[in-house]
């Protein structure tokens, strides 16, 4: 299989919190081991990830799917054609002629998710809450997946992470491992088991070293579900909802940003 990338990395919007900041997670452990991916294996389809730079919507798409599958039993995969709509939404990008296959910014992507939804079937619109956790912060990540479900992983991705079985081995040595020398990737994580954090990502699910996500991992995008919390009863203890829309409300619009 051909490995394509495709984010746009820009850090976050400074309105957008921690999710420390917006619930009382402090003082609360996260479970030594979390699988969300269980519910919804790998399926080995790339989602045309392959081929063009779509992995920031296929990565919202992921994210949608899992969390269906634990809440509702549901086995719906995304379609190629949906991702490919949110693509060509967000970039300009053109499946009839390939013109404009850049990638996506990802705060444009985190930004129009949480404000106007992405749609899912005919009577569905998924329009989550956006927080942050800091990629290094160990706990800070767990509990995000332990009880907000899978997260948005951005990863500043070497030449040699094009070997898959890299990822799960501490980065060697030369400019072959420097970050960024491949490019920036978008992916999920809703697994981990204590250091070890698996990933989804073209299709594959791929267990990824502490060293190694310690030096490529550079930004993590939670995404609230209410659906989730209410149905889960795993709502973070005084999470306030308020604040977190109104947080999406303080920054400027996606062009500006």
């Amino acid at each position: 299989m051909t490995f394509c990338l495709g984010a746009i990395h820009k850090p976050q919007p400074l309105a957008i919190r921690p999710l420390s900041a917006r619930a009382s997670v402090r003082r609360m452990t996260a479970p030594k081991a979390v699988d969300w991916h269980k519910q919804c294996p790998a399926d080995d389809d790339a989602l045309g990830n392959d081929e063009i730079g779509n992995c920031v919507p296929i990565a919202d798409w992921r994210i949608i799917q899992i969390r269906h599958a634990v809440v509702w039993g549901d086995d719906t995969k995304p379609s190629q054609a949906d991702i490919m709509s949110r693509y060509t939404m967000l970039t300009g990008f053109d499946p009839q002629t390939g013109e404009h296959d850049m990638g996506t910014d990802t705060v444009t992507d985190m930004y129009d998710w949480s404000l106007h939804g992405i749609r899912v079937g005919n009577q569905t619109v998924d329009i989550p809450y956006w927080a942050i956790a800091h990629p290094h912060n160990r706990a800070e990540v767990n509990y995000a997946v332990a009880h907000c479900g899978p997260v948005a992983v951005t990863l500043n991705l070497p030449t040699a992470a094009q070997d898959l079985s890299t990822w799960a081995k501490a980065p060697g040595f030369g400019s072959d491992w420097d970050p960024g020398s491949w490019g920036a990737h978008r992916v999920v994580s809703g697994k981990y088991d204590a250091d070890i954090r698996t990933i989804r990502s073209w299709g594959l699910d791929i267990d990824v070293h502490p060293e190694w996500w310690a030096a490529y991992a550079i930004s993590v995008d939670i995404t609230l579900s209410r659906g989730w919390m209410d149905t889960t009863g795993l709502t973070p203890s005084g999470l306030d909802y308020d604040a977190l829309r109104a947080d999406l409300y303080q920054i400027a619009a996606p062009d500006t940003v």
